[in-house]
């Protein structure tokens, strides 16, 4: 992935901007764009170039000391030549490369400069002045936006990023936020990041055009639905039911979840009820399990609910009610979810965990499934 984004780093022999990466961590970017630089005549001078072109900060001061050491490395490696270590000391080689927390300092950046990160997954609270989302959202969200509010026009910026980010829900606002700062030129999934982290990511890359406001009628990740589409047939919902945080209170009705249905069948006779006070929703109508991962052999599987009663349904399942109440409407529906076009589609728009009600609803009513 880093050869990946560093082989879209404009490495120029005129260049005299900086190539920053806010969270470095060993270095893993900054050494992709590192073995695209020219080289020097000697390893040192090659070093000193390197270290007036490379800016990372990190809160692990381990980690900065190991992506300083990989960068003399692989200079050495690059220069054919063997690093002295009376001659080369870590703590002053590379300086622009240090101990620092991006979201409590500021960073001056300049037009000409290049941001390359792969920032923190992790989940953290949402700073005091955040405006698209409250409580606990992911780091590299934050990080993101970040850069883009103290960008100069003109600044490349280009991130490996959770897919969350680009399909979620959750982060309309923030890729809203993003457009109206930024040209979008490219977004370009790359899968699943490590065999060790379980996480699809993609590539963004952006460019600093606008003042915030300037370009708000532009989204990251078009949301809208397509007007033959899923959306205008059926209404879609999550399953309000979740078993462990609902009390059992309220009239017992019949009650389906992901393990009491067949997949691709059908569900008449339910059999099974809980006492549940919420929404119910009255056949017939379609499910389809929630957990859908990138590469499944099908990203949507379904089951047509019949029968004549309200069902209450697990919040593992979304529920897709036909406007028309038609069975037929609901049997057309998958047939179309059955088609390698779905999965095709789903695989190239949303590579998170759990399908979502906006992407179920902009899925196309293919024509010829």
């Amino acid at each position: 992935m880093a050869r990946r984004l560093a082989t879209r780093v404009p490495v120029r022999s005129d260049f005299q901007g900086l190539y920053f990466d806010p969270a470095c961590g060993a270095g893993d970017l900054l050494i992709g764009v590192a073995k695209r630089l020219p080289v020097a005549p000697t390893l040192k001078e090659t070093i000193l170039d390197w270290g007036k072109r490379l800016a990372g900060w990190d809160i692990s001061p381990e980690f900065v000391r190991m992506a300083k050491a990989r960068l003399v490395l692989l200079a050495a490696s690059r220069c054919r030549a063997r690093p002295n270590s009376h001659e080369i000391v870590l703590d002053t080689v590379f300086p622009r490369i240090s101990v620092r927390d991006f979201l409590a300092q500021s960073k001056p950046l300049q037009p000409d400069d290049v941001v390359v990160m792969n920032p923190p997954f992790s989940y953290i609270a949402t700073p005091y002045d955040c405006s698209w989302s409250s409580g606990q959202v992911n780091a590299a969200a934050v990080f993101t936006e970040k850069v883009m509010r103290q960008a100069p026009v003109g600044l490349r910026v280009m991130a490996i990023l959770p897919e969350v980010l680009r399909s979620g829900t959750r982060y309309d606002r923030w890729r809203s936020l993003l457009a109206s700062l930024a040209q979008i030129r490219g977004q370009r999934p790359l899968g699943r990041f490590d065999k060790w982290t379980d996480v699809d990511v993609y590539l963004l890359d952006l460019v600093r055009v606008s003042n915030e406001g300037e370009q708000e009628s532009k989204e990251v990740l078009p949301a809208g639905r397509s007007p033959g589409g899923v959306g205008r047939r059926f209404s879609v919902h999550v399953g309000p039911v979740v078993p462990h945080r609902h009390k059992e209170t309220g009239p017992d009705v019949r009650f389906i979840h992901a393990r009491s249905v067949p997949a691709w069948g059908e569900c008449e006779g339910v059999v099974e009820t809980r006492r549940f006070s919420g929404r119910l929703f009255l056949p017939p109508f379609v499910v389809v399990r929630r957990t859908s991962r990138p590469g499944d052999a099908k990203r949507a599987v379904p089951t047509l609910v019949l029968g004549q009663s309200p069902v209450a349904v697990e919040n593992h399942l979304m529920v897709l009610v036909p406007r028309d109440a038609s069975v037929a409407t609901c049997k057309e529906l998958i047939r179309r979810l059955a088609s390698h076009r779905t999965d095709s589609w789903l695989d190239n728009r949303m590579r998170c965990r759990h399908l979502t009600t906006r992407i179920l609803a902009a899925l196309p009513w293919w024509s010829n499934p």
